[in-house]
């Protein structure tokens, strides 16, 4: 039900900011609906920061395929289809390796093409048809840009801390699966890593959009890069860890370092879900990072084996495991308290949201 919301939202949106488009041009008594129509679709993306990256890419690329289209008709003869050929192998080489480049210039080519072969065909001077060209996307990207502000607004920073709370739920249950001490079932620990590295890839796109509406003066919060840094820190830990620590029971560690092990994977996993708790909002405690005390434990185990002598009688590849296993729940937990603060310092969401996500949580039980 909310994600058929959210597409009844972003398609009344799409729906307001193109017909939004067209009344305006029709207002100013212009003559580029098309242009302007087209463009604010485009521009009305899923969230604010999406929208204003959008605008941007799209103006600037009209600007540039109208100049090169514009400069390239110069060279057409009239109802000349070979030279209109070589004007348009001139215009499109450029734009068209600008656009390999930078996605963002994709549409620049198409600027250049309506200019070329437009003009000519309907008797209008190029000039005109290049500044009709930039007018209509400018006025799009406005109308775009306005409809995301005002109509169901949806930012990316928020959807970014939405998405690290997800990661975290994820990294939590790969730890909790090591917790246990036993063999996992086949592919679990990799199902689950590669919705971590899905949802890493999303975060990404998220925070980019978030640092346009930062610039676009929308939220004044500058953390999200390091919020992304943090995470994908931790993935690798995790998934360090999971290579270190797999299948336990198969091949157990010491007594004396086996009981430490799980006891640190497990508070790791429910510090994650603290911090999990706290991106959503809620209250927790100021002491649920258990994973601090649970580490030193764990160095303090493979000390008193080093000492008592016990190191000796451990084969070389059992020892390497576990000082691996030592040094990465050692960088855990420095990431992990880099984590919390990022956590606490994020935009919350609003009230009613974080009762709809606790009032979620109750109802899987």
């Amino acid at each position: 039900m909310d994600s058929l919301g959210w597409q009844i939202k972003h398609a009344l949106r799409m729906v307001v900011s193109g017909s939004g488009a067209y009344l305006l041009v029709f207002g100013l008594g212009l003559q580029v609906d098309f242009s302007a129509v087209i463009t604010a679709i485009f521009v009305t993306q899923s969230n604010l920061g999406g929208s204003y990256r959008v605008a941007v890419e799209q103006f600037f690329a009209s600007i540039v395929g109208a100049v090169c289209g514009a400069g390239a008709a110069a060279l057409m003869l009239p109802q000349d289809p070979v030279s209109t050929a070589i004007a348009l192998v001139i215009a499109l080489t450029p734009l068209a390796l600008l656009g390999a480049r930078s996605p963002g210039f994709r549409v620049a080519p198409i600027s250049a093409v309506i200019i070329l072969l437009e003009g000519p065909g309907f008797e209008i001077d190029t000039l005109t048809l290049a500044f009709d060209r930039v007018l209509g996307v400018a006025l799009g990207c406005g109308a775009g840009v306005v409809v995301s502000l005002t109509v169901f607004p949806a930012r990316a920073l928020s959807a970014a801390v939405e998405t690290a709370g997800r990661v975290a739920a994820l990294l939590a249950r790969q730890m909790q699966l090591l917790a246990k001490g036993e063999p996992s079932l086949p592919g679990e620990h990799g199902a689950l890593a590669a919705q971590v590295r899905e949802n890493l890839v999303q975060l990404g796109d998220l925070v980019e959009e978030a640092e346009h509406e930062r610039r676009g003066r929308s939220t004044r919060y500058s953390g999200t890069p390091r919020l992304l840094r943090t995470l994908r820190r931790l993935r690798h830990d995790t998934d360090m860890l999971r290579r270190a620590g797999r299948d336990i029971g198969s091949d157990a560690l010491p007594a004396s370092i086996s009981a430490p092990w799980c006891k640190a994977a497990e508070s790791a996993a429910k510090t994650l879900r603290g911090i999990e708790r706290s991106l959503a909002g809620e209250d927790v405690p100021d002491d649920f990072d258990t994973l601090s005390p649970a580490v030193r434990a764990y160095l303090a185990a493979l000390e008193d084996i080093r000492k008592s002598g016990e190191a000796a009688t451990l084969s070389t590849a059992t020892l390497r495991r576990m000082f691996g296993i030592g040094f990465t729940l050692d960088q855990l937990r420095r990431d992990i308290g880099d984590m919390i603060e990022i956590a606490r310092d994020a935009p919350k969401p609003r009230p009613g949201v974080v009762a709809a996500i606790k009032g979620w949580r109750s109802a899987r039980g």
